[in-house]
Order: C-alpha cells, then structure tokens, then sequence
C-alpha cells in the first residue's frame, strides 16, 4: 500500500523514469530492480507515482532489528493484499519466507513490492542479498513479482551488481534518479518568470524537496531569511543529513568542497585550503557526483594539464560559498545579517557560472530538439588563460557552434558578440557559419538580435 503522504504534492518531471519503469513492469515473469540516487531527489515520490498503476507493497525500512522490520513488513502486506495466509498474530520469520508468499499471492497477475531503504534492511539481515538471489534463481525469475530494492546510499546500491555481489548478472534493471534538470526544476514554480526560475535553480538546485519550499508569494530576500537564516530550517538540517550519509567515506569532504566553492579549483589549491590529503577525496567526491573534474573542448580528459574541480550541484555550491562559512552565525541568530551583508550582495556574481550551466543544458536541449548539430556541449579556455568560451558544440573533431553567457541586467549587444569572436580565433577546429549563440538574462538587443547566425536567448527563452 502507498502511504498517502507520498502523493501529498503534485507530480512534477519523471517522463522518462515512468516510462522505463512501465516498460519494465509490462515484460513478461520477474523483474528485479535496483533504484538509487541521493537523498531528496524524489525516488520515493517517483515509485509512489508508478506502483499505484498495480497491485503493490510499498515498505519502507527504519533502521530496526531484522525480527522488527519483518513484523512491520508483515502488517504492510497485510495491509495492502489482505490476510490470505497471514492469520492474526503471524509475522514473517525470515525474508525468504515473506519473498514465497508474496511470490504466491502474486500468482499471474504483476505485483509490484518495492523495499524503500533497502540498505537499512540489509544491515540488519546479513546474507540479505544472497537471500533474494536464492529466491530469484529457484522462483523470483519466473513469477509475475515485480521487486524494486532502492536505496539513498549511491556506494552499496552500485555494489549490488559487482562481479562479486550475490545478485551480479540478475537486475533486470537499474535506474538512477537524478536531480531534476532547470527545466524541469522550473515547472515546480510555473508563474515565475525565468530569471527568478534561474535563480532559485542557482540556489537550490534540482532536489524536489528543496524547490519545495520556495514561496512564489515571497520576494527573493523573503525566501532567502525563510529558508537560511532560522537554525531550524529544513533545508539546512536536510543538507546536513545527506553530507554526512554520502561523505563518511570520503576523508575532509566538507573541507574539500568548501575549498572548491570559494574559487579553490585545482588540485594543489584544494590541498592548500583544506589541508588534507585530496587525491582520493576527490576521485570520491566525482564518483559520487558532488564534484564535477571539468576539461576544455576538444582535450583528451585522461592527459589534459588544464582540467579544473567544480562542485557540481547548484544547491551545494551555494551551501558551501554562503552558508557553511556563515554557520556559526545562523546559528546565533544572525542569518538575516548573512542574507543581507554576505548573500545578496554576492548572489548576481555566484549566478554567472550557474547560469552558464543553464545555457549549456539549453543547448543540449536544442540538440534533442534538431535546432543544433553536435555530439557533446562543454566550454573551451586556454592554459595561459587568456581566451575562454562558455559554450562549445563539438561535432566529430570539429566545432560546430559555439556561444557566450552573461548574467547581466540590460541587453547584451555587439561589443558581447564581438568579444566572442575574438576568443574564437583561437578555438581550433571551429566550422564555417557556426552558429554563435548569445546568453543574456534579458538577451540580447535588436542589433544583435537581426545579425544572420547568431541566436539570442533571455532567461524567459530557456524555459519556453
């Protein structure tokens, strides 16, 4: 059974997690599932959302001794399938016994049972997985059962399937929940306009929950005091809770992303700042997806000497530049001073970068939709630093477009576009006629506007 606060909130984004899900429950026998991302992305909205088309158990583990945890699971299915074979008092002794009658009650017809965290599950039954793998290889394979284990724990959800793990070669499938895209984070807020959509992408990012929160009544300042300034605030505590959940593993993480966040973006500048070893660290942080190793266009990643560090997601990049420094002072009751005095003055220059995020993602998007040509959208700048540019399109060896992105009040104009082409001379391998592409938070002016082969985008543009 759904609980019914899964569904609290109208469904947002997840075309295309439904759909492989739906794909999935609609091929014939058994079907095993891995589901994972990180805390708060939505993966038990998005399996609320899809188990509620079928006959389904939907539990959610609490980090209780195994006799506990099968008890509550016994009342869940009860709760969602009847007392067939369950006479009152019964609980489930072992998972393999709870596995068989929800194998039986299944019978022909598809019967969805997701195991939400199922980490905490298999912490407090050892040999877990290798009990879901007997039940699978001598009945799971062949029944009308539909198992979906899910998990927040990125690290022991991927080692579900290592050539090692019990249940290696015997997913049906796995499916990772990303946070949402700025397209998608945008529809969360509808009648905004898309400078404040943008906005609160850079500051947020595309954790459901957090996009949550934000009052489209409220001013920009309104939302910032309501969201950082009270030590209480959900967002702050949940961001704390997902570091600590995702980083245990990964020795000064918070320093090593701080380092990263405040301008600290090549490897001995981090070890610098942090003051632990990095090598590791980082080479965790990328796996996990906190921190993004970004290379110029058209360099082989694996030999380049330009590659830089970035914190990937919007939300902790911002956490990590404004609120971990100011922690101590939220904490005592200052965090409208924070808001006024360090982040407001500061948000238009965090939001250049992050907007620049936002036009690469806008041009892969004009890729989908057949308005560009190119196999991967990145930037370009050289070793010297002396030239840069926001948006590179590479096509095989070559460069077929290329863009600029300022998160400037007025209209961008020629001298923007003239800047752009000075850098691209250059950018080696850049096609004849390559489209130029200008970004602008109110775009770009009508001169530049009717220039043939440059395209102008607004804030407004991107979401359309």
């Amino acid at each position: 059974m759904i609980y019914s606060t899964i569904m609290a909130f109208p469904f947002v984004g997840r075309e295309a997690e439904l759909e492989a899900l739906t794909k999935r429950a609609q091929r014939p026998h058994g079907q095993l599932l891995v589901v994972y991302g990180r805390r708060r992305v939505g993966k038990t909205y998005l399996l609320g959302r899809f188990a509620k088309s079928y006959p389904n158990v939907f539990y959610g583990a609490s980090q209780q001794a195994a006799a506990i945890e099968l008890a509550a699971f016994t009342e869940t299915v009860r709760s969602a399938l009847g007392d067939e074979g369950l006479p009152p008092g019964y609980a489930f002794p072992t998972w393999d016994a709870a596995l068989t009658h929800l194998t039986s009650r299944a019978g022909e017809r598809r019967l969805v049972v997701v195991l939400d965290e199922f980490p905490y599950l298999a912490d407090s039954t050892p040999g877990l997985e290798s009990i879901i793998q007997r039940w699978w290889d001598h009945h799971g394979s062949r029944s009308a059962l539909m198992l979906i284990l899910c998990g927040s724990a990125v690290s022991f959800m991927r080692r579900l399937d290592e050539a090692a793990a019990p249940l290696h070669q015997r997913l049906t499938g796995k499916l990772l929940v990303q946070p949402f895209s700025y397209r998608e984070a945008g529809r969360m807020h509808p009648e905004l306009s898309g400078e404040r959509k943008a906005t609160i992408y850079g500051i947020l990012g595309g954790t459901p929950l957090y996009l949550e929160q934000w009052n489209q009544a409220h001013s920009l300042r309104e939302n910032l005091i309501e969201l950082f300034a009270d030590p209480g605030s959900l967002i702050l505590n949940a961001a704390e809770l997902t570091l600590s959940s995702h980083l245990a593993e990964a020795e000064g993480a918070p320093r090593i992303l701080q380092a990263v966040a405040l301008g600290n973006t090549r490897t001995n500048q981090i070890h610098d700042y942090a003051q632990v070893a990095v090598e590791r660290p980082l080479k965790r942080l990328v796996e996990l997806g906190f921190l993004e190793r970004r290379v110029p266009a058209l360099q082989d990643p694996l030999r380049t000497k330009q590659s830089f560090y970035r914190v990937a997601d919007p939300y902790f990049r911002f956490y990590f530049r404004f609120i971990a420094p100011n922690r101590v002072d939220i904490d005592r009751g200052l965090g409208k001073q924070v808001v006024d005095d360090n982040i407001l003055p500061q948000l238009d220059d965090h939001m250049g970068p992050a907007f620049e995020d936002i036009a690469r993602d806008h041009a892969r998007y004009l890729i989908q939709a057949g308005q560009l040509r190119a196999d991967a959208v990145s930037s370009w700048w050289t070793r010297d630093g002396r030239h840069e540019i926001d948006i590179v399109g590479t096509r095989h060896a070559g460069v077929s477009f290329i863009g600029t992105v300022k998160w400037a009040k007025r209209q961008l104009g020629m001298s923007v576009l003239h800047n752009l082409d000075e850098h691209a001379k250059a950018l080696p391998a850049l096609e004849p006629l390559a489209p130029r592409l200008v970004y602008g938070r109110a775009g770009g002016n009508a001169a530049l506007r009717a220039l043939p082969g440059v395209r102008c985008y607004s804030a407004d543009d991107i979401y359309l």
